[in-house]
């Protein structure tokens, strides 16, 4: 199964998060360690929501709102995409990943991708 891994901090806490050289070594070794298992198919760290924008649809209209966006509860700060056997198996990778444990809060959501098989109900209709 393909999963999507994505790493959410604190919209207001964003700045304080910043990679340091420690963390950046520290990450990359367990980056390795995904890569020899066969489990990271990709990932990467964002920018800070200051860098980017939102594209909002609304009432039929649409805006552009430019970052940061520290009204936020939780913003996106890297992603992995991972093949594993099972979303057991995505928690337990996920588990091992490094973090501050006197850092700010962080929430890596696991969310699984949709399968041909997801729609077989809808062909069958057809």
């Amino acid at each position: 199964m393909k999963v999507m891994v994505t790493i959410k901090v604190d919209g207001a806490s964003e700045d304080k998060v910043a990679p340091n050289p420690e963390m950046m070594a520290i990450m990359g070794a367990y980056n390795e360690k995904l890569l020899k298992a066969g489990i990271m198919l990709d990932g990467e760290g964002l920018k800070p929501s200051s860098a980017g924008a939102q594209v909002v649809f609304e009432g039929g209209t649409t805006s552009v709102v430019d970052g940061p966006f520290t009204e936020s509860k939780e913003i996106i700060a890297g992603y992995w995409i991972w093949q594993v056997s099972s979303m057991e198996e995505a928690v337990e990778w996920a588990r091992q990943c490094p973090h501050d444990p006197a850092g700010t809060r962080e929430i890596l959501e696991i969310r699984p991708y949709y399968e041909e098989a997801d729609f077989a109900h809808l062909s069958a209709q057809g």
